[in-house]
């Protein structure tokens, strides 16, 4: 498994660290930062639309002061009254050209609100229109059709139009128009001007609020039509409706705040102020684009990610200096004790840190120290117990075979003195013989199967491929004569190839076996069954048998030698078969264990290395 070295893991996190300490202020000050600036871009918008709709205010103001004056005038009133009344005299070029000069030229040259003035007979055709030169192109002296024409009609002062084109320029324009009365209240004539649009789209666009280069004010009229636009005059000559955008909408309906919105018109969000002129009944407002206004912030942004950048960088060198410094001792003591572990327990660590790593290092030393006479005690305690172990087995197969003779003296001279004497013999000592060559041969049974045992411990075990179902398969034709008289059942199923020595495995099955025939033999239906499986990727085999069974509480007496649950008179026996074939398995590297119940039968299982089938 690949595993980070501490060299890159502590840079990592204090690098990590920095840069989520960063981030975090960063988020922080970004969020406050964009929340004051948006509050003040918010107020000074305020400020800017107030300034911005008090010129318009006082723009549209005086030029409706100047109509309203103007058409009130005696030279007006008298002009009217003579060439536009019921009875007007025949047209009089020059007296025409002298009201020219003397008024409507001469507000024109003083008042720069508007781009032309025109006086209309009460039916709404054009009489005059100054400058001379629209009216040397005019193409329709009528105007009656016009909304702002009969408002005039209507309205006791002036009055102002919404957008529309002009007659006389062919432009956008809006016109101030009022009546001229004659001294009973007859409405004689309209005078009217039409104004500068672009004198009204220039008023008050100059940058006012910090980093607002961009920022803007406008002005539509009732319908949200364009009347003056600060950044584009485009809009105003091409009518561009803004009734869609919502502050636009709000100021309409005669409200007064400040926003965020979405400008459908450029698809922008922007900041703006909004409020409706009372007067004209149009929308004020001065906006900017949320980008623009909020870009000191981004400018702080990046300035803190590259200081943070800087930082993580300079911190994360020096991070990587002191994880070298720390790793370098560390190095030495893993080296150190992978040797140790290999069981050179003469390699010592020379660290010298001054701090904890020593401290381990001396512990590690002091560790391989006691490691090394640990082990040599070790290895001198595994040669006594061998030698200890090899004499024992000497001396148990010395003394094993050193008491077959006596046994053999025994059963042989019993043998001869009951074919020899036994006919003086009383019954009684003839019984006392045959107890004592029936014990003789006991006997010599339990040294055969000590020798057997002892033997074992010496024996070298043959590893190899075994096909253990021929193996069983031997095992079981040992026990044919045991068979016969008997009603024995025996079932074999698939058992899977392993690794071993066939001799020894062939005892452990002859063993296993000659339990389950021995303990079957009160059945009249007795069961046998070999199996196995593989669990694990480890073969794992077993003889079950529907015999007597035994109690659970002494499963751990089962293997031990000469150990028996059962008494000798009801089952012979020397009680060395299941330790041997223990010691068989345990020598293979497997283990044997075993389940029962009394009355309901046995099952020995035992476990050995996998043979690749």
């Amino acid at each position: 498994m690949l595993r980070a070295r501490l060299t890159l893991k502590l840079p990592v996190l204090v690098v990590g660290a920095v840069l989520l300490t960063a981030a975090t202020g960063a988020v922080l000050a970004i969020s406050i930062g964009r929340g004051i600036l948006r509050q003040a871009t918010l107020a000074e918008l305020v400020e800017r639309r107030e300034i911005y709709a008090s010129a318009v205010d006082f723009y549209i103001g005086g030029a409706r002061g100047l109509i309203g004056v103007t058409a009130d005038r005696p030279v007006m009133r008298e002009f009217a009254r003579h060439w536009l009344g019921p009875s007007p005299h025949s047209v009089d070029p020059a007296a025409i050209e002298t009201f020219r000069r003397i008024l409507a030229a001469t507000i024109l040259h003083h008042a720069d609100a508007f781009e032309y003035l025109m006086l209309l007979k009460p039916d709404g055709t054009i009489y005059v229109l100054e400058p001379g030169r629209l009216e040397r192109e005019l193409s329709r002296r009528d105007v009656a059709f016009t909304a702002w024409y009969k408002d005039a009609l209507a309205a006791p002062d002036t009055v102002v139009s919404d957008l529309h084109i002009s007659p006389a320029t062919q432009r956008p324009t809006v016109v101030v128009a009022a009546p001229v009365r004659d001294t009973d209240g007859t409405i004689i004539g309209i005078w009217a001007g039409g104004l500068q649009l672009s004198k009204l789209s220039k008023l008050g666009a100059v940058a006012s609020i910090s980093g607002a280069a961009r920022s803007y004010g406008y002005v539509t009229d009732r319908r949200g039509l364009i009347l003056a636009h600060q950044a584009n005059a485009t809009y105003v000559e091409q009518q561009t409706d803004f009734s869609s955008v919502p502050s636009v909408q709000r100021a309409l309906r005669g409200g007064a705040g400040a926003d965020q919105f979405l400008d459908p018109i450029d698809g922008e969000v922007k900041l703006g102020a909004y409020r409706q002129l009372a007067d004209a009944g149009w929308a004020v407002v001065y906006d900017i684009p949320l980008a623009v206004a909020l870009a000191p912030v981004n400018v702080l942004t990046k300035g803190i990610l590259l200081s943070s950048a800087a930082l993580a960088t300079l911190v994360g060198f020096l991070a990587f200096v002191a994880a070298r410094r720390i790793t370098g001792p560390v190095q030495q003591l893993t080296a150190a004790a992978r040797t140790i572990g290999t069981g050179d327990f003469a390699q010592r660590i020379d660290v010298r840190t001054g701090d904890e790593i020593e401290t381990l290092g001396e512990e590690l030393n002091r560790m391989a120290t006691a490691l090394g006479e640990k082990e040599a005690q070790l290895h001198r305690r595994a040669e006594e117990l061998q030698t200890a172990n090899r004499e024992l087995e000497a001396f148990s197969y010395s003394v094993s075979h050193d008491l077959r003779a006596p046994l053999r003296a025994m059963d042989g001279f019993t043998r001869i003195l009951l074919a020899e004497e036994g006919g003086t013999l009383s019954p009684e000592g003839i019984r006392y013989l045959g107890l004592v060559r029936q014990n003789a041969g006991r006997m010599g049974h339990l040294v055969d199967g000590l020798l057997t045992f002892s033997r074992l411990g010496r024996q070298a075990v043959a590893r190899q491929t075994v096909a253990i179902d021929e193996v069983a398969r031997l095992a079981l034709d040992e026990f044919q004569a045991e068979r016969e008289g008997r009603h024995v059942e025996v079932i074999t199923g698939d058992l899977p190839a392993c690794e071993g020595d066939p001799g020894l495995l062939r005892q452990v099955w002859v063993n296993l076996l000659s339990n389950a025939f021995k303990f079957t033999r009160d059945r009249e239906e007795a069961r046998i069954e070999l199996g196995g499986l593989v669990a694990d990727g480890v073969p794992v085999y077993f003889v079950k048998d529907n015999g007597i069974g035994f109690d659970m509480r002494y499963v751990d007496k089962l293997f031990g030698v000469f150990q028996r649950l059962h008494r000798q008179e009801d089952y012979e026996g020397t009680g060395v078969g299941l330790a041997i074939a223990q010691r068989i398995v345990h020598r293979h590297g497997g283990r044997v264990w075993a389940e029962g119940k009394e009355g309901q039968g046995a099952a020995f299982y035992f476990t050995l290395p996998g043979g690749g089938a």
